[in-house]
């Protein structure tokens, strides 16, 4: 009988699995079992690979272990590449609208009308001659905005509430800003003049051109106010919702 090589003289190229065969056949020798072998050369591969990948046997075997999915099970089988490293958790990535409070149109509102209050306390406290205009700018762009958008209503009811006025749906816009970003602070006969004097701007200004620049080229609000008198009405509204 030919004598079989031992492991040393077995050929470089051998798989581990082929080489694992031919130690086994040769210390088997005529009572090897080529079933039994492979069963357990599968298993030591399947214990080899989860040392590797960090898990154990009994973590394997716990109900709901990914590790026991198909595609796994693969692995252990020797089908697909040997993970070197347990693979970190994916996060999951919860999508949330960037819209958020401050975003809404009320709250934009609000911030406006408060950058008109900040804008009267600034001419308070100023003894510039032109401090006036940089509170009515303000009060023309705000009423301007909505106007152009038709929501010049949702604007005074909002501004009222602002204020925590009682709402007056046949108020002039321009009156009703002013009324309610200048804390009470001004006359009845110079909220009239001032809202007399933007709704002349309203009517007569280019886009292009600043308010200061144009009531100033005009007159001043006074002439303003006077002009609109004469052109359109004192009694007039002048800027519909």
């Amino acid at each position: 009988m030919t004598e079989i090589s031992s492991p040393a003289r077995m050929p470089p190229l051998l798989s581990p699995r082929n080489a694992s065969y031919v130690a086994a056949l040769i210390e088997d020798g005529d009572s090897f079992d080529y079933a039994k072998w492979l069963q357990g050369d599968r298993e030591k591969e399947r214990r080899a690979h989860e040392t590797l990948a960090g898990v154990t046997p009994d973590e394997l075997a716990r109900p709901g272990n990914q590790s026991n999915s198909p595609e796994h099970r693969d692995v252990w089988r020797g089908s697909g590449p040997i993970p070197t490293t347990r693979t970190p958790p994916i996060p999951i990535v919860i999508w949330r609208s960037h819209k958020t409070r401050d975003d809404t149109p009320e709250a934009r509102l609000t911030r406006r009308l408060e950058k008109i209050c900040d804008a009267w306390n600034d001419f308070q406290s100023s003894r510039a001659r032109d401090a006036v205009y940089g509170y009515l700018a303000p009060v023309l762009a705000i009423v301007d905005h909505y106007k152009v958008r038709r929501k010049t209503n949702k604007l005074l009811r909002y501004a009222f509430e602002f204020a925590d006025l009682p709402f007056n749906k046949n108020v002039d816009p321009f009156t009703a800003i002013i009324h309610c970003t200048s804390d009470g602070n001004v006359h009845g006969k110079m909220i009239s003049k001032w809202a007399r004097a933007l709704r002349y701007v309203a009517h007569s200004k280019a886009p292009e051109t600043g308010l200061k620049t144009f009531m100033k080229k005009a007159g001043g609000v006074n002439a303003c106010a006077a002009l609109y008198a004469r052109y359109f009405g004192r009694g007039q509204r002048g800027y519909s919702h």
